[in-house]
């Protein structure tokens, strides 16, 4: 039976079950209580002992008014006007849950937590959706909600800069695996949300549909090979599917495989597979003995540039490891990097990374803020007998760089090259001395680049 008592504000406890976590800003309803009293008054219980179920005749739980008890403590009331009713403890949870929900007060995070915990006293998913209003549907995508990530939930939930609404809970209940659904809740209430959503779900049906794939496969006869294999001349690609995209499986979406020779073989993964038959080989051509002759001389003049190539190379290196930056030579050094620069922004060149690290001791690209931080630490801490190697570095020299195109099966031919050019002239400043083939390399007056296919016949 419900009466009417006026209990001092002390004895008035909130309800640890209460719903609503966040009572918001509460001084424009503390100024309104002092002015106006209390309009509508607390529904509180008896505040009973946990272990013996016995009330000692002076506390109370609040179940409807907990924005009005903690308004009206800091209006400094000490005694509020309360209705004393009898419920059991699922009765007043579905209370408080139909108290905020009618006023719209409860985040969805919130709102699941209140129908988990009418499910938890007994209450089933349909009396739950009958009592509130909501359908069953929502009722259950509401408690999915409950398996994620609570930590990462609740961070998101109380962002404020989060657009969140509620059938985004809905999209993110349709990723069933709850790993990757808590890996999509990083993203709800921003715009990466709905692709995120349609990926997983994609992938999703990818995996589902992976099965179906493998049954089409092994009927056709395909046989699987690495997806390395897949890559070397001994297999031709013949077609390949996302099938995680399909919108239903069907055999007509596969490709046409009835005409193929040379076997039939895949690769896959969880959303597509690649389809391969054997390479054919060409029929052996006979080549006359001029042909083999020219091939010949081809081969031993490319030789040469890789010679040549190799021993200047070697050559640069051992000169940079004996140069120790002093104060006579410090600028032309520290030159070099500014030329370094310039080829990085016009020929795309790229540097020695492991010689960088190795004398740094960290990556100067990596894209990590500390690790960034200690590169810089390091540079600007580079010992000088160092440093001509560093700049060196900068310039990704090796045993490969030649004045010559390397796209072609003939004989070489003189292409100038700027990072050889730019290098050589910053070596020069530092006391270089080029060898007569290097001269003849890096200008084009080496004797290889003299032979055409006429001379050399």
């Amino acid at each position: 039976m419900e009466k009417i008592i006026i209990i001092p504000i002390k004895n008035i406890h909130p309800h640890p079950e209460n719903p609503r976590k966040d009572l918001g800003d509460l001084t424009e309803l503390a100024d309104s209580i002092k002015v106006n009293g209390i309009l509508q008054n607390l529904t509180v219980v008896r505040l009973e002992d946990e272990e013996t179920g016995a009330w000692d005749g002076e506390n109370y739980r609040a179940v409807i008014g907990h924005r009005r008890l903690a308004a009206s403590e800091l209006a400094g009331l000490t005694e509020l006007p309360c209705v004393l009713t009898e419920m059991t403890e699922a009765e007043q949870v579905k209370t408080m849950l139909m108290e905020n929900m009618q006023r719209s007060d409860l985040t969805v995070y919130e709102q699941a937590q209140g129908f988990q915990l009418m499910l938890d006293m007994g209450s089933t998913v349909e009396s739950v959706a009958k009592d509130t209003g909501f359908s069953t549907t929502t009722v259950r995508r509401r408690v999915k909600m409950m398996e994620l990530d609570q930590k990462k939930l609740k961070e998101v939930a109380g962002d404020e800069n989060r657009q969140i609404r509620l059938d985004d809970f809905d999209e993110l209940a349709k990723i069933e695996d709850i790993k990757a659904r808590n890996k999509v809740l990083a993203d709800i209430g921003t715009n990466n949300f709905h692709n995120s959503v349609r990926y997983a779900i994609q992938k999703q049906e990818g995996k589902r549909r992976k099965p179906l794939v493998l049954k089409w496969l092994k009927s056709v006869g395909a046989t699987k090979i690495e997806r390395s294999d897949g890559y070397s001349s001994k297999y031709t690609t013949v077609g390949g599917i996302y099938y995680r995209s399909f919108h239903s499986f069907e055999e007509s979406e596969m490709p046409d495989v009835s005409k193929l020779e040379g076997g039939l073989f895949y690769c896959m993964d969880d959303d597509s597979f690649t389809l391969y038959t054997k390479t054919k080989k060409p029929p052996k051509e006979k080549k006359s003995k001029a042909q083999l002759e020219k091939e010949r001389k081809i081969r031993e003049a490319w030789k040469v540039i890789d010679d040549a190539a190799k021993t200047a190379y070697e050559l640069r290196k051992a000169f940079i490891d004996n140069v120790v930056m002093v104060s006579k030579n410090k600028v032309d050094i520290l030159t070099g990097a500014v030329y370094a620069a310039m080829l990085e922004s016009v020929d795309y060149n790229s540097m020695d990374r492991n010689s960088i690290i190795a004398i740094l001791g960290v990556d100067s690209k990596s894209y990590d803020p500390k690790r960034m931080m200690k590169a810089w630490e390091a540079y600007a801490k580079v010992d000088p007998k160092d440093m001509a190697k560093l700049v060196y570095a900068f310039f990704g020299d090796g045993d490969r760089v030649t004045c010559t195109g390397r796209y072609t099966s003939d004989f070489p031919e003189f292409e100038r090259n700027a990072k050889l050019e730019v290098l050589y002239n910053w070596l020069w400043s530092l006391g270089y001395v080029m060898s007569d083939e290097e001269t003849a390399m890096l200008n084009g007056t080496h004797e290889v680049y003299q032979k055409t296919e006429e001379t050399a016949g």
